[in-house]
């Protein structure tokens, strides 16, 4: 997987990330100090949108996501 960033500091922005044969796979947004990732199937149709997260409230390392069974 790649990613490719956004640098500039604004109120609204994306950033793609692409499968290992170079398509397309999603985008990571960060609005308001708040973001999500989307992904997206082969044909282009959202798969699914996570929750919108508060940048300032997240910890590398120390955020919890959900058992496989979960899903």
């Amino acid at each position: 997987m790649v990613l490719y960033f956004n640098k500039k500091e604004e109120i609204n922005t994306f950033s793609s990330y692409y499968n290992t044969e170079g398509a397309f796979a999603g985008f990571i947004q960060k609005k308001n100090k708040l973001f999500r990732a989307c992904e997206f199937s082969t044909n282009g149709a959202i798969l699914s949108c996570s929750k919108w997260f508060d940048d300032d409230l997240l910890k590398q390392g120390q955020n919890e996501g959900i058992d496989e069974e979960n899903i």
